[in-house]
């Protein structure tokens, strides 16, 4: 007998009424909510694609909505559709959830076609729900599956500085004692899928363009070492291919399908706590070849940045002796952030470019992940690899994750990378 749920998360719906949606500013600081508003169309349509799939329950992971506009009215339309989706919908609350979510105690755990079920309440994380964690875990010791739900990663592939030290730790701690099969998250809005000891963790996101390509998670991060503990099976950058995922547990096996409007991948344990079986990750495309002639192309250029500054900046950005201009402002170590090429740069592009970088006067930082991305005249895009290198100065909770990891460097400090195009000729 086969038991199926959906999960889905971070689908920060909002709606364009009472917003001003207008294009104001450069992207890169524009508010969410005028892209997001855009994409409200996809919660009815994933909600569809769902309720298809004749799910027993649908869970989502959090950010429910965006917030920030009328969100008991964008609640309530959200909680609507997804509510027809499946039978039973349950959410553990996100930082951008509503009232309704964080009203009384958010967080519980239910049992399930024999399996358990623990939804998390990250924010609101404390030692009562820490002992209750303890003991949902410790009580399901005769459950054939343990799946838990949280909203941020306990992993990151990806946005290495987005952490969440105290939840990712004690959370993960007790995970791992108590060997749950999957831990399910949002948070990051790139989605993968990724095994850590026994652990399958799955990270999505429904919001992001529904028609446009599958972009894979390492076109803009550098993904961080694999070992024997640590196995990334496959990744989708933030804003690209908005889906859900479909969980089926029938005997030993359990099947986790990914879908999108446009994609789909497959993961298949063929017993509990064993490696996958199956491991079919989406269609992503391919990255074509280039040759250096084809930089006679580019008129327009970006440099993609990834950083997060707590204080002053009056950081430098200077590609093969061209000033950019600064570092982007970022609070969070967050995407959708990059510096145009002044026409003087593209004259100097080739195959190598050195990219030249003082950093903030800030006395707590971290940048990484830098890329350039060129759109041709025949349509295509040139990528640069991201660079691998990853850079912090001082001490914040939010960076421990990666700390360990990057290079320390000091305020003001300048430092100098290598951007290459690897399928060049």
């Amino acid at each position: 007998m086969s038991f199926r749920f959906a999960v889905i998360g971070d689908t920060h719906f909002c709606l364009a009424a009472g917003r001003d949606t207008r294009i104001a500013d450069s992207f890169a600081v524009e508010p969410d909510y005028r892209r997001y508003a855009g994409m409200a169309e996809n919660l009815e349509r994933l909600g569809a694609m769902i309720a298809a799939e004749r799910c027993e329950l649908l869970i989502s992971t959090g950010d429910l909505i965006e917030g920030g506009g009328d969100d008991a009215g964008e609640e309530r339309v959200a909680l609507e559709v997804l509510g027809k989706a499946a039978p039973a919908f349950f959410r553990a609350p996100g930082t951008h959830d509503g009232g309704l979510a964080r009203a009384g105690r958010a967080y519980c755990a239910f049992d399930r076609g024999g399996c358990r079920f623990i939804l998390l309440d990250y924010t609101r994380w404390n030692a009562e729900q820490r002992e209750f964690l303890r003991e949902a875990l410790a009580s399901a010791a005769g459950a054939e599956r343990i799946f838990v739900f949280g909203h941020p990663p306990l992993f990151l592939w990806g946005r290495h500085f987005f952490d969440s030290p105290r939840f990712r730790e004690e959370v993960g701690a007790l995970l791992h004692r108590y060997r749950a099969d999957f831990y399910f998250c949002g948070h990051t809005h790139n989605q993968a899928v990724s095994r850590h000891g026994e652990l399958i963790q799955v990270a999505g996101s429904a919001v992001g363009y529904a028609d446009g390509e599958t972009v894979p998670l390492e076109r803009y991060h550098a993904l961080p070492p694999q070992d024997a503990e640590h196995c990334f099976y496959w990744g989708i950058a933030e804003d690209n291919a908005p889906g859900f995922v479909v969980v089926e547990v029938e005997e030993e096996r359990t099947v986790l399908r990914w879908r999108s409007f446009h994609n789909s991948a497959w993961l298949e344990l063929p017993a509990r706590r064993a490696k996958p079986s199956v491991i079919e990750p989406p269609v992503f495309p391919e990255p074509g070849e280039f040759r250096r002639e084809d930089l006679n192309q580019v008129r327009c250029g970006w440099l993609n940045t990834f950083s997060a500054n707590k204080g002053e900046n009056g950081s430098l950005l200077t590609l093969n002796g061209v000033e950019l201009g600064p570092i982007p402002p970022n609070l969070c170590y967050a995407g959708r952030r990059y510096v145009m090429l002044p026409e003087r740069a593209l004259y100097t592009l080739d195959v190598e470019n050195v990219l030249e970088i003082r950093f903030p006067r800030s006395p707590v930082f971290a940048a990484g992940s830098f890329s350039l991305e060129l759109p041709l005249l025949d349509g295509r895009i040139l990528r640069s690899a991201p660079s691998p290198e990853l850079f912090v100065c001082g001490e914040c909770p939010d960076f421990r994750f990666a700390a360990e990891r990057a290079r320390r460097v000091s305020p003001g400090e300048r430092v100098t990378l290598r951007l290459q195009f690897p399928s060049m000729r």
